[in-house]
């Protein structure tokens, strides 16, 4: 049974994989037997990622790319294929977010979530998406929504919700579309969750913790590692059937 979630001789693109959610995936993938290629704005830390994934015994190399660029996209996706052959599983993780109250948000707070959240995730999507159809042996995508992409969520989140959201449309419609491919479309939808922005702003703002917590029934934040499991899920086997799929793991706060 264990098998049926081993990532033996696949190759995996994670982007925002430089900390946080990514890192945390990029190493479960790395641990399960997936090649990976750890892809950040942030090359330093990428590179840090892929270094350690290496001195455990995995197969990793470190990406700069700016997801909202798309020569940045088609860079970074030749060289993967360069590197590894293939892509067998493509994890956009990448994500921003600005909070501000909706009458206060500036046009660039909008374009910027929307670009790097929904933008980024398309051209990843349609990029990695060509080679999967051109290798004609399948693959698996995995878009990370949120909650915030299903029901309303606290005030200065407008721009975010709304690049989940259709990252959500989006997922269903490349699911439908790609299936005569056998490219599996998924995406994963966690509740507030512990990466270091997180943290920092619970640090900085008690109230928002309490906020969080008091709206899952779990009564906490999930851990990266929390979304780890479904991330390997998704990616392996095990889910060979499931497509169009949004993943919720939220702690029960949707189930309310």
């Amino acid at each position: 049974m264990e098998q049926l979630f081993r990532l033996e001789g696949k190759t995996a693109l994670i982007t925002g994989a430089g900390s946080g959610l990514g890192r945390a995936i990029a190493e479960g993938y790395a641990t399960y037997g997936a090649k990976v290629a750890i892809v950040d704005i942030e090359e330093e830390k990428a590179r840090a990622v892929a270094q350690g994934i290496r001195e455990k015994g995995g197969t990793a190399i470190s990406l700069f790319c700016d997801v909202a660029n798309v020569d940045d996209v088609k860079r970074v996706v030749a060289r993967v294929i360069e590197s590894f052959s293939e892509i067998h599983i493509l994890m956009n993780n990448a994500g921003i977010g600005m909070r501000s109250k909706a009458e206060e948000m500036t046009d660039e707070m909008w374009e910027r979530v929307l670009d790097i959240n929904l933008k980024g995730t398309f051209l990843f999507c349609r990029e990695v998406g060509k080679h999967m159809i051109a290798r004609n042996k399948g693959g698996r995508i995995i878009n990370m929504a949120s909650i915030g992409g299903l029901v309303g969520v606290e005030t200065g989140n407008a721009n975010y919700c709304a690049s989940k959201g259709g990252i959500i449309a989006m997922t269903r419609t490349l699911a439908i579309e790609w299936a005569k491919h056998n490219i599996l479309v998924n995406a994963i939808a966690p509740s507030h969750t512990r990466t270091p922005l997180i943290e920092k702003l619970m640090q900085e703002k008690p109230e928002v913790k309490q906020y969080f917590i008091n709206n899952i029934p779990l009564g906490r934040v999930a851990e990266p590692v929390h979304i780890v499991g479904p991330a390997i899920f998704l990616a392996s086997d095990a889910a060979s059937f499931v497509t169009g799929h949004v993943l919720v793991v939220d702690g029960g706060h949707t189930a309310k």
